[in-house]
């Protein structure tokens, strides 16, 4: 990073307010809070909206205080992207490159809004900046760009395949209602789940998530689920320490390095399936495992045909979590 002007230079001073809009900021952003509460306590005279604009505003607020930490607004822009302000991210991020021009991750999610935006003029003009800083890091994430548009444009497979070999299926979970029970779509996951293992009857079954609700998680719901259904307990492993889907593929690969698999055959919604997809071929590429992907979506649109469209927030929150996963921390060293 370049060296910043003492203007920059951090009042000690303000350390215990920084500290506590960081501990704000991430509160919120992990579960939410009484959004007037914050305005009262926390923002006095701020309007505030929502759980993500007590997010934004709290590291605004710390990145004012503390200039020379860019940390703070990539912080900010991250919580921009989560409420589809992608201009206003846009502004943030050329805002960290005029502080820091050599700030390689504020000029790759630069070309990042571009191809969200389907605008190929501007994310030509972005690669290229980005080239300029790091040529072999831009051509990496050229090709996970690829890669993304790719398997967004591919048909979605619902049939349960008959796979040779040493198999994995990889069931993700979803959040679970407050009373620690499942919830349709995790249901109807685990209906595709329970027909590709017995189709397979030699794969075993990882099931994921990590999120407690009354004590139970994902994992241990989809477990006590299949067993019932007549899965052995023993083909079942269970991911239980992930919070969300970056979480869920990362760890994923972690449990495939030590249990080897040809082939995964990966069970999601058909909504979460091309970002599932995205995100898991990205991981193993980071393990450097050769494990290939068998897609099977379980229906949650009223037709395949509605099943097969990718709206821009979906295009949207594919790149956000493929740009997390390639190492771009989404509020830096606080959550990937």
């Amino acid at each position: 990073m370049i060296a910043l002007s003492p203007a920059y230079a951090f009042d000690q001073a303000d350390a215990p307010r920084i500290k506590e809009l960081v501990d704000t900021g991430m509160k919120y952003y992990w579960s939410g809070g009484d959004v007037k509460k914050a305005e009262a306590e926390v923002f006095k005279g701020i309007t505030l909206h929502g759980r993500y604009d007590v997010v934004e505003q709290a590291f605004a607020e710390a990145a004012k205080l503390a200039p020379e930490r860019l940390d703070f607004l990539y912080a900010v822009a991250a919580t921009q992207v989560i409420q589809k302000k992608l201009d206003d991210a846009r502004s943030t991020f050329e805002g960290i490159l005029a502080k820091d021009p050599t700030a390689f991750n504020a000029q790759a999610w630069l070309e990042a809004i571009a191809r969200i935006r389907n605008d190929e003029t501007i994310a030509i003009l972005a690669h290229q900046a980005l080239a300029g800083l790091d040529r072999d890091q831009a051509e990496a994430y050229r090709e996970r760009f690829i890669r993304a548009e790719q398997i967004m444009a591919d048909k979605q497979n619902f049939d349960v395949p008959v796979v040779p070999g040493n198999v994995m299926v990889v069931t993700l979970g979803y959040a679970l209602a407050d009373d620690g029970t499942a919830e349709q779509p995790l249901l109807d996951r685990l209906g595709v789940a329970l027909k590709v293992a017995e189709a397979n009857p030699s794969a075993r079954i990882m099931v994921t998530g990590g999120v407690p609700k009354s004590g139970v998680t994902e994992g241990d719901v989809m477990t006590k689920w299949l067993v019932e259904k007549g899965v052995d307990r023993d083909r079942i492993l269970i991911e239980d320490k992930s919070k969300d889907t970056v979480g869920n593929v990362l760890n994923v690969a972690n449990l495939l390095a030590r249990h080897n698999a040809d082939t995964v055959i990966l069970v999601t919604s058909s909504s979460h399936m091309r970002r599932a997809r995205t995100l898991l071929e990205e991981a193993l590429r980071q393990y450097d495992l050769p494990t290939s992907i068998v897609p099977v979506a379980a229906l949650d649109a009223p037709s395949i045909a509605e099943a097969a469209t990718v709206s821009v927030d979906e295009r949207m929150v594919v790149y956000r979590d493929l740009m997390r996963i390639s190492g771009v921390w989404a509020y830096p060293g606080l959550q990937q």
